[in-house]
């Protein structure tokens, strides 16, 4: 069955970008019905193009439709199955509030393979390098799939194990007071699936427990909520923290948990954390787009705000 392509009437769906990322360049997203898309000045940077001209051809589709180059590009939409196209992008709201143009992924190659492979004096050295990288993707995605193979897997279930021991290994918390490590779980969970290594070297809840612990005296909040005190934490045999004197962090009264979430969701997640992982990036322990995906990952929604 063809496929019915009206792309540009979907504004009336409300469409916005759930994800914004900039990657050598090229702004690109997904937008909130998972179509995902490249920006005007994505898609002219994947080209090798300038956006002015490329705006004019994609702003006036329903006439250069029947040029040669849109002619070109409408063959290869229809051949892929996207026929009927009524736009080519269309208009969104990105987090700045500023209008861009979306152009779907579809879109995007269409009009990709015509300066790769169509179009006429023009150097297309960098449309082609980029169209290469795309087949070179595309074919290694390909393969993962159907072997379902998952290549970071091991790195997810190594970091669950530690986890899982490290949880079992501080459970007697005594009544009446938390663990930071315990009560920042839903965070870690998070970090664990997005493929955040838990190791020796990169231990989160000594991050939140040093920042939370400035907020407890810079905030006053022993005043509030009684005295913390110091009290025995574990680690793993094959960690180096296990070996030497016992180790110890602090654990603070129960009546304080409520700020401390309301904390971690907000101050840390928004302002620390990224401090946190920007410390793993230039260390070399963590790829600088995982760290932008883990800050999306994250973050919490907001209730709306009453009128």
């Amino acid at each position: 069955m063809d496929k019915l392509s009206v792309f540009g009437s979907q504004g009336k769906l409300d469409l916005r970008p759930v994800v914004e990322v900039e990657d050598n360049g090229i702004q690109m997203g997904v937008l909130s019905d998972g179509t995902p898309y490249l920006t005007l000045y994505g898609l002219a940077k994947l080209c090798g193009i300038d956006p002015a001209p490329l705006l004019m051809f994609t702003s006036n589709w329903e006439t250069e439709k029947y040029k040669k180059r849109g002619s070109i590009v409408l063959k290869d939409l229809e051949k892929k199955g996207h026929r009927n196209v009524i736009n080519l992008y269309t208009k969104v709201i990105n987090k700045h509030g500023v209008e861009t143009h979306a152009y779907p992924d579809y879109i995007c190659m269409a009009i990709l393979r015509y300066y790769v492979f169509d179009a006429a004096r023009f150097d297309n050295t960098i449309a082609r390098e980029n169209y290469d990288i795309l087949a070179e993707y595309t074919l290694k995605r390909m393969i993962y799939e159907k072997a379902n193979y998952k290549p970071n897997q091991d790195v997810i279930n190594k970091s669950w194990d530690v986890f899982k021991q490290r949880i079992i290994a501080n459970d007697e918390i005594p009544v009446g007071y938390f663990s930071i490590f315990r009560e920042m779980a839903d965070l870690t969970v998070k970090l664990i699936n997005s493929e955040f290594k838990l190791d020796p070297f990169s231990i989160p809840d000594i991050s939140v427990g040093q920042r939370w612990a400035k907020h407890w005296k810079d905030a006053n909040l022993e005043k509030l909520h009684g005295s913390r005190m110091l009290h025995p934490h574990n680690y793993p045999e094959d960690f180096p923290q296990s070996r030497g004197t016992q180790k110890e962090a602090y654990i603070y009264p129960s009546s304080a948990l409520g700020d401390f979430r309301v904390w971690l969701d907000t101050t840390y997640v928004n302002n620390h954390l990224a401090t946190y992982l920007s410390n793993k990036v230039r260390a070399k322990a963590l790829p600088e787009k995982q760290a932008e995906q883990i800050l999306l990952a994250v973050r919490k929604p907001e209730l709306p705000k009453k009128h």
